[in-house]
């Protein structure tokens, strides 16, 4: 249900907050009051495309929000699977920016998202309904949506919705696993060689690192022997050694100590010294003995730095990438060879799921029938109701055929589509194809009022769907929307004051001139403000008492109507 819409520098307005509530919402208000900009606020947030026309004069960009009480289970699966929770008792905030430059931003409850995936969201929050629109009610999945929910089938086919998608993952993956033979025979061997070849080579990751260091050492072997040579030499071999002039120092250091014993720190300092010359100088000795230019091996080093090289020129850019396409070859052999067992354990799934969903399909169609034969009738008795006496309505379901066999879809078998003859005479014509705004709005009242319990769409708007109705019928279309809004909230534009003193909220919209600039201003209405206004819509001038009486019976004669039925459902 939307709770509230504000809008900041959009058309007309500079900055400007509405309140809904449940029930029946009414908005009212002169012709160019701007009535209708309200309505275009709330498509933009709900994710209709903008235009920078939108934005007021002098701003760089426009705003809109919207609040909406989250309880419709679809759409708060569609934001979870989008990252964005929102639990039952939590508002959803829809905040978009139109942008001078042309360019929109859209967020849900302060995260960024796209207006292509918010009209998807939009669809399943709000239903809105013009005067020569009513757009989405002739559109066949619309209609047979809408039977659906009358006939109790929205389960039904959401489990059939299931089972079509696990069929066509299961076609998939039969399309894939019965690729041509040759093909297959061509890749197993492709694959078996590349297996054959990394494995044959005995990689081991660091190794090419390991090679190199060792190449650079042979390379530069006599370099290293001479150094490690004259290391060991100046710190222990030849005369006057650093160990030799460390031993001699320590000699007369040792004699000092015993006429001074302070000096014991400093003999021990040296002694470690001459421990750690020595240490060294092992080392060194070790190393020189075990480095030597070995021409054959480092041949050796170059031959497998080499043969490292050819695989990562074929297999990947590192001995880390090489292993894992030798992972992924052995993979893809397991799935080539098990190919064919798991095709004919996919071919008898397939096999089996084809008839369920056959059966499914048949027992849809039938049930979509035997319902779209009720519904022609209770829309017809509606349209009675609404003074279309003579037109014929039916709910034609056909099935779908491709290639002269019958098709399933993810919503069975079934094309379902809302016909209607208007006048006596007339053929049974697709309900978007009938001439009058007015007919189509009666239409789209009666089957709302029909489907208000069983239609999940939580918020229905009617753009100035009265145009074209006066007298006692504009009474009757009002009971119509006040007995839909039990059930959906309904927010309605109109021109007709019995439409009005049915509200649960009256808001007026009114256009006023604050400075140099236009701005529009809502206001809530109840009590004397509101009989005013009804006694404006009626054609009140002047000081004239009779409106004003005109407009108190027709709230009485609202009040009573909305009492008796209010008293009769809880009876």
């Amino acid at each position: 249900m939307l709770r509230e819409l504000s809008m900041t520098n959009f058309a007309l307005i500079d900055e400007l907050r509405v309140e809904f509530g449940p029930g029946l919402n009414v908005l009212t208000g002169e012709t160019g009051a701007g009535k209708s900009i309200i309505i275009d606020a709330l498509g933009l947030a709900l994710g209709t495309k903008g235009e920078t026309e939108q934005i007021r004069t002098g701003a760089e960009g426009a705003t809109v929000e919207a609040a909406f009480d989250l309880w419709d289970e679809e759409a708060r699966r569609l934001l979870a699977d989008s990252g964005i929770e929102c639990l039952p008792d939590e508002f959803l905030l829809v905040r978009r920016m139109l942008l001078r430059e042309g360019k929109s931003k859209t967020y849900l409850n302060g995260r960024l998202s796209s207006a292509a995936w918010l009209r998807g969201l939009g669809d399943l929050l709000v239903e809105i309904h013009g005067q020569h629109q009513g757009v989405v009610l002739t559109q066949p999945s619309r209609q047979r949506m809408l039977l659906d929910a009358y006939a109790g089938l929205t389960g039904d086919v959401a489990a059939f919705r299931a089972m079509y998608s696990r069929r066509q993952a299961l076609r998939a993956e039969l399309d894939a696993v019965s690729t041509g033979e040759r093909e297959k025979a061509q890749r197993l061997d492709q694959l078996q060689y590349q297996r054959g070849e990394i494995t044959a080579a005995r990689l081991h990751e660091g190794e090419e690192e390991e090679r190199i260091q060792e190449r650079t050492i042979l390379m530069h072997a006599e370099r290293l022997h001479a150094a490690a040579h004259l290391g060991y030499e100046g710190l222990y071999g030849e005369q006057g050694s650093v160990m030799g002039r460390l031993a001699a120092i320590v000699s007369k250091l040792k004699d000092a100590l015993s006429i001074d014993p302070r000096l014991k720190e400093v003999v021990d300092a040296c002694l470690a010294a001459i421990a750690s010359v020595e240490d060294a100088a092992a080392q060194l000795r070790d190393y020189r003995e075990g480095v030597a230019f070995d021409p054959e091996r480092l041949e050796q080093v170059e031959g497998r730095l080499h043969e490292i090289g050819k695989l990562k020129r074929k297999y990947g850019h590192s001995i880390a990438e090489i292993l894992r396409c030798a992972t992924s070859a052995e993979a893809e052999l397991q799935r080539l060879i098990c190919s064919e067992e798991r095709g004919q354990e996919v071919e008898r799934e397939l096999a089996t799921l084809e008839e369920a969903l056959t059966q499914r399909a048949a027992a849809l169609t039938a049930r979509r029938n035997t319902a779209a034969d009720r519904l022609a009738v209770a829309v017809q008795e509606e349209l009675q109701a609404l003074k279309m006496e003579k037109a014929v309505f039916a709910v034609q379901v056909r099935a779908r055929h491709e290639s002269g066999s019958p098709c399933l879809e993810a919503s069975g078998a079934d094309a379902v589509e809302f016909l209607i003859a208007p006048n006596p005479g007339e053929e049974l014509k697709p309900l978007g194809r009938i001439a009058s705004g007015g007919e189509l709005s009666r239409v789209m009242l009666a089957i709302k009022a029909i489907l208000a319990a069983s239609d999940q769409v939580p918020t229905l708007v009617f753009d100035e769907v009265d145009v074209g109705i006066g007298g006692g019928m504009a009474e009757v279309v009002g009971q119509k929307l006040w007995a839909i809004a039990k059930e959906r909230q309904v927010l309605s534009i109109t021109h007709l004051p019995q439409i009005a003193a049915l509200a649960d909220r009256h808001l007026s919209i009114v256009k006023r001139l604050n400075g140099a600039r236009t701005e529009i201003a809502v206001q809530v209405l109840e009590g004397e403000d509101r009989v005013r206004e009804i006694a404006r819509m009626l054609g009140a001038k002047g000081r004239s008492d009779t409106p004003l009486h005109h407009a108190q019976e027709i709230m009485e004669t609202a009040r009573r109507w909305k009492a008796a039925r209010v008293s009769g459902a809880s009876a």
